[in-house]
């Protein structure tokens, strides 16, 4: 085995090292987001749903921290269809002539939103923690 296997081969376990390095990471973003997550929970679904891992993309290794529910990006960044998020927004019917819902006393044509501020934490859990990651691969690598 020359020179050139023998680096081809040492810089293909650091790879494998490096994505084991990114998963040990993963819990305590996870934990972290679910832990300081600033909105109410109803169900429990969303902070439940909160999810870090790694992806092999062959050529780059992506750690990430991202919400399981689809309505996660309305937690990040609030609701509001016109300007500025958490502004009120107006509900139509889509396919009806009117909304109506359990408690309602009529249906109705319209109903305005008030809008949701936004309760991020996907960014803030990574900017607390990406310092630690940083220089983790670093001494890595280093190695």
């Amino acid at each position: 085995m020359g020179f050139g296997d023998k680096a081809i081969e040492h810089t293909e376990r650091k790879i494998v090292g490096l994505y084991a390095l990114l998963q040990s990471f993963t819990g305590l973003l996870e934990s972290y987001a679910k832990e300081h997550a600033s909105w109410v929970d109803r169900t429990g679904h969303a902070r439940q749903g909160i999810h870090a891992g790694v992806e092999d993309h062959g050529e780059e290794i992506v750690l990430y921290l991202a919400h399981g529910k689809e309505y996660g990006s309305y937690l990040e960044t609030g609701t509001g269809i016109h300007g500025p998020q958490g502004k009120p927004y107006k509900i139509v019917p889509k396919d009806k002539k009117a909304l109506f819902w359990t408690g309602a006393p009529h249906p109705v044509n319209e109903v305005l939103h008030p809008g949701m501020k936004a309760h991020p934490i996907i960014a803030p859990a990574i900017d607390v923690h990406i310092p630690r990651i940083r220089k983790n691969i670093l001494d890595y690598w280093e190695d």
